[in-house]
């Protein structure tokens, strides 16, 4: 179901996979069954497809489904309530989208304003990004879904949750969509043939630039709510010294010849978080130092967003975690090694 369309910008806004989602349940509620078909069917759905294919593993979307048979069907009832006492994670994320569906419908029948919303998304990226990339993304395709607590920026479009939506919408209306959209509009610096001994460190600062940047649109004002109740600092800033410190020690070995990190390596060092950690704790730093203009101005260098960093570190009172020297100069040698000043290439997946 396409809500909104704009001839002139190609762009479109999607809730299929949320009014179907809407249709299941509405079954649920009478106790009928969800089919292994009606399953497979509605995980098909282009928002859900693409939404959920690096999000859950497919153990994950057993779990996920039976959650949805407990929460919606009246005769599991107190099986729900024995789970929800005991806070299991899927019982409590689809119970939210049962308790909230009254506030959900409204959301998306305000999506009809299609116009209004897409310019906002616009106006919360533009000021991440230098003047001359303030542009707008050709054939965008946004889409909603009431799966999960997340979204994410693929080459296919934009996917949100709207229970992620919902609650961004409670610092200030527009910001994770706003985030998201960032990510189409950030290019990737085009490297060329990247040696399989390098990928998973180009890859690892690539996306704490990314998200790094992104985040200055939402975390900032997110952490602001009293008591931190999205819990940023002790998911994406408490950790980023121990990854930093870290990822400089595997710098410098790699520097006196050792073994290359992987990208898994990377990954799991920063908690699957795809670069938030470090990246908001380091963007962070550089804003609060001075250098917010300069990171922007670089934003598709993820190098010169390490070196920000360490000037940052350098100026901050607080002793920030410091790159060693012999890390940073392998850093600059690696960037020689690919800096053919290629134009950048389109975004790459982002969440």
């Amino acid at each position: 179901m396409l809500l909104a369309a704009g001839a002139a910008r190609a762009q479109t806004i999607n809730v299929e996979a949320v009014t179907r989602y809407w249709q299941i349940t509405d079954g649920l509620r009478q106790n009928q069954p969800l089919t292994d078909q009606m399953w497979r069917d509605f995980l098909e759905i282009p928002g859900n497809k693409i939404y959920v294919r690096g999000i859950y593993s497919a153990a994950n979307l057993v779990n996920y489904r039976r959650a949805i048979d407990v929460v919606y069907m009246p005769r599991y009832d107190s099986l729900l309530q024995a789970k929800l006492k005991a806070k299991v994670w899927y019982y409590v994320l689809v119970n939210d989208y049962k308790v909230r569906e009254p506030e959900y419908r409204r959301y998306v029948a305000s999506l009809t304003q299609g116009a209004a919303a897409l310019d906002q998304m616009y106006q919360y990226a533009y000021p991440q990004l230098p003047p001359a990339a303030r542009t707008k993304v050709a054939k965008l395709n946004i889409y909603y879904e009431a799966l999960g607590n997340d979204a994410t920026s693929q080459e296919e479009g934009i996917f949100y949750s709207l229970r992620a939506v919902l609650d961004a919408n409670e610092v200030k209306p527009g910001l994770l969509e706003g985030h998201e959209l960032y990510h189409r509009l950030q290019p990737s610096r085009d490297f060329g043939t990247i040696a399989p001994d390098d990928l998973g460190l180009l890859e690892i600062m690539d996306s704490m630039q990314h998200e790094g940047i992104a985040d200055q649109i939402d975390k900032p004002l997110t952490m602001a709510l009293a008591g931190d109740p999205r819990g940023i600092r002790d998911w994406a800033l408490t950790p980023a010294p121990v990854f930093i410190h870290c990822m400089d020690s595997t710098l410098q070995s790699r520097a006196r010849g050792g073994a290359a990190a992987t990208g898994r390596w990377y990954r799991q060092l920063s908690n699957g978080s795809n670069g938030h950690l470090p990246g908001f704790f380091m963007s962070s730093a550089i804003v609060r130092n001075g250098f917010g203009k300069q990171m922007i101005a670089q934003f598709d260098n993820p190098f010169a967003f390490v070196f920000l960093y360490q000037k940052a570190a350098k100026k901050d009172k607080s002793q920030l975690p410091r790159f060693s020297e012999e890390s940073l100069r392998y850093l600059k040698t690696l960037e020689r090694k690919y800096d053919k000043h290629r134009p950048a290439s389109g975004a790459a997946s982002r969440s």
